[in-house]
């Protein structure tokens, strides 16, 4: 049986929980179809809407089609951590499209990048493995207002031992964030926008280089990936503290305002 080009979409949500999920046609009998990472815990197959069991093997599944039809793939893929860092490896040369949320910090990715662009304020990658991404979550500013308004529930509550299982590891990474700032000694720094201290040195380094600088150069000066110097960038332009310029094909990146203190 002939399986169509699969696209996987990897989402990272602004807790830190990952979840792999593809949706697709396919026709046969029992379908092998292999994963592009192992995963941490239960797989939800729906086949036409309805759930359906399968087989379940480390690298892929056994899926009864028995015709043709819509077979939707929901998992946690398996998460490690090193230096602080969640990782997640692609095994597979399949196409695997990362939504990013505008909170999550990504160190380093070694994924074959085909396609880059900002949705809805998240950073989506259009990638092919094999390869791996290591990301963390950014803290967010406290804010005193109390709506009392109950959180919405999760869509995937029925997975809910791995979730606990991330949800830990994203807390721990939060407070290890929130100790480094505190160890950094930004003091007096008031309220910058709610500004990370990512986003508050690539703004020092612009303003130490007279103002403006290129992006290639904010990340090369600063040890930090070129998708996140693009995306803080991206950010920083909306909140109308940076403007960006082509010059000779590269992005020049000039200070219109400083952040208010």
């Amino acid at each position: 049986m002939l399986i169509p080009l699969l696209v996987w979409v990897l989402t990272i949500f602004s807790n830190g929980t990952p979840t792999m999920s593809m949706s697709t046609t396919l026709t046969g009998g029992f379908v092998n179809l292999t994963l592009p990472a192992t995963p941490q815990s239960y797989i939800l197959l729906y086949i036409n809407g309805t759930p359906k069991p399968y087989i379940p093997y480390s690298t892929y599944i056994i899926i009864p089609v028995f015709g043709t039809a819509n077979v939707t793939i929901m998992y946690i893929p398996k998460v490690y951590v090193v230096d602080g860092f969640i990782g997640i490896n692609i095994t597979t040369d399949d196409v695997v499209k990362v939504i990013i949320p505008n909170d999550a910090l990504i160190y380093n990715i070694t994924l074959s990048i085909m396609n880059m662009s900002m949705v809805n304020k998240e950073l989506v990658l259009l990638t092919r493995g094999p390869g791996a991404i290591l990301y963390t979550v950014m803290t967010k500013p406290a804010t005193s207002a109390v709506t009392g308004k109950p959180s919405p529930p999760s869509p995937y509550q029925g997975l809910s031992l791995a979730m606990v299982i991330i949800l830990i590891t994203a807390v721990v990474l939060s407070i290890m964030v929130l100790l480094f700032r505190r160890r950094g000694g930004h003091g007096g720094s008031g309220i910058t926008y709610g500004l990370s201290d990512y986003e508050l040195s690539i703004i020092r380094y612009i303003e130490s280089r007279g103002g403006s600088a290129f992006e290639g150069d904010i990340s090369r000066d600063l040890g930090i990936p070129r998708t996140t110097v693009w995306r803080i960038v991206k950010r920083l332009e909306g909140l109308g503290i940076v403007e960006v310029r082509k010059v000779e094909g590269k992005n020049l990146v000039i200070i219109r305002r400083k952040p208010m203190a």
